[in-house]
């Protein structure tokens, strides 16, 4: 049985390794194919190819929304056209959604968890000819819903290095605000925190295995030395979870004259030592993203923060800036409790934020539900929920689920989100992201200078003018496109 990878095409062809199926393709056991949508315009027809060619078990990473609508259709006519095909699904959607994804004329087996203790024994199961229903991490569909067991969690690094000669390196040689060449890393499974509202507890429920900082080092030392990095994001759920570990990468690779990015943790960042800072600062660390999540504490604690407080987010902005690293701000509005206090909350914090530290970057989302205690009770009491078959899915509000931008929550009124996005054309016209490189410096400055008067006196309703100039301008916010 052949392995086929497949990597659907994300929102304007995201430029960034499919590390979920790379590290997959190292532990499987016999040849295997990569396909990537976003990087090879006749990705279809060799896929259908491929599967044309005898036995495939065909390996998909699904990402609500774009990925989503692409692998659908896709998957339905090649699983027509081949009896033999076997097609399994894993990555965000169908982890947190296995049920929805388990139709017979889509999808056969949904892999959750860490693929690379789960994808071996599938394929050892299949080309036994065996009945691989109830392995640890699968969930397949039979007379009922056969669930196996967790699977086991095991360090990535364990499992050799990502296999990049295998790949065309230079169609990933992505050009971003940190750098030309910028490549992307993940040195973790998992995250050690338990946030309601987040996917990844679905998945790893709050266990965090890190690559040691050896393996972490080698491996940036192999996108610089070999493949001509000058830049990378390390896409880990949390990477600076230890501090020791980060410190040993940040002295690790700070020879490599490397610009990086990374996801990390308010909280656990203010109790670094100065020293830690500064060696991540001379290491070429420009930018980490933060849940700042909310204004509001009280909505902090309903999201099972872990005792983050407001006050911390404030703090870390002006420590971040003190180091010259700029902290990236996200927010997850409107709550099922009391949405119109969080956003009054939060919109004034990133007012002061930007009063603080100019350089701040802030991302806004709505809150959308994750099946997990909390903030879900809430919101099912309130009459949320999910579509129940793959196909509702494809239908506003669900289009932009990816994004975080769905209205289709029944606390989240029509006046409440005009709020949101009114005051979020005024910030992005005030202050334009550094990530976007497609708006030029000229631009830049007229966006500003336009933005400065509602901004300066809080006036946001009705921005037509800037979102007119920001539409023309083809500004792009970065949770729509990364760097």
């Amino acid at each position: 049985m052949r392995v086929v990878l497949f990597n659907p095409r994300a929102a304007r062809a995201h430029r960034r390794l499919p590390l979920s199926l790379l590290m997959i393709a190292r532990v499987v056991d016999g040849p295997w194919t990569l396909v990537d949508a976003n990087i090879e315009p006749g990705a279809a027809d060799r896929l259908r190819a491929l599967c044309a060619e005898g036995r495939v078990l065909l390996l998909v990473t699904v990402m609500p929304g774009p990925q989503l609508r692409a692998a659908t259709p896709l998957c339905r006519e090649l699983k027509a056209k081949n009896p033999d095909l076997v097609v399994a699904w894993g990555g965000y959607f169908p982890s947190v959604h296995p049920e929805c994804c388990l139709e017979p004329t889509t999808v056969d087996v949904v892999v959750t968890g860490q693929g690379e203790t789960v994808v071996p024994a599938l394929v050892a199961a299949l080309r036994a000819g065996a009945d691989p229903a109830g392995l640890p991490g699968t969930v397949m569909r039979r007379d009922t819903i056969i669930r196996g067991p967790s699977p086991a969690l095991a360090i990535s690094s364990r499992f050799g290095p990502v296999p990049y000669a295998q790949v065309d390196m230079e169609a990933y040689a992505a050009r971003t605000f940190l750098g030309t060449r910028t490549f992307n890393h993940h040195s973790s499974v998992g995250c050690p925190y338990l946030c309601n509202f987040c996917a990844v507890v679905n998945l790893y429920a709050g266990r965090w295995l890190p690559d040691p900082s050896d393996d972490v080092v080698r491996a940036a030392h192999a996108l610089a030395l070999v493949h001509g990095a000058n830049a990378i994001e390390f896409h880990d759920n949390n990477f600076f979870a230890w501090e020791r570990r980060c410190r040993e990468v940040a002295e690790g690779i700070a020879r490599l004259g490397l610009a990086w990015w990374g996801e990390g943790r308010i909280d656990t960042m203010l109790g670094f030592e100065g020293a830690t800072w500064e060696a991540m600062a001379r290491s070429g660390l420009k930018m980490v993203f933060y849940g700042a999540e909310s204004g509001d504490d009280a909505a902090l604690e309903a999201m099972d923060k872990g005792g983050l407080r407001v006050s911390d987010t404030r703090e870390l902005n002006r420590l971040a800036a003190r180091h010259g690293i700029v902290p990236e701000f996200s927010f997850v509005l409107g709550n099922a409790a009391d949405p119109e206090r969080d956003v009054a909350l939060s919109l004034e914090l990133v007012r002061d934020l930007k009063a603080e530290n100019p350089e701040c970057e802030i991302i806004l989302y709505l809150y959308t539900p994750v099946p997990l205690p909390g903030q879900w009770n809430e919101a099912k009491k309130r009459g949320f929920s999910f579509p129940t078959a793959l196909d509702g899915w494809f239908a506003p509000p669900w289009t932009d689920f990816d994004h975080r931008r769905v209205e289709s929550t029944p606390w989240m009124t029509p006046a409440l989100r005009q709020r949101i996005d009114d005051f979020e054309t005024v910030l992005n016209a005030r202050f334009p992201t550094a990530t976007d490189l497609n708006l030029t410096p000229r631009r830049r400055r007229l966006v500003q200078a336009l933005a400065a008067p509602r901004w300066r006196l809080g006036r946001y309703a009705a921005p037509v003018e800037l979102r007119a100039l920001l539409r023309l301008y083809r500004y792009r916010r970065p949770e729509e496109m990364g760097f």
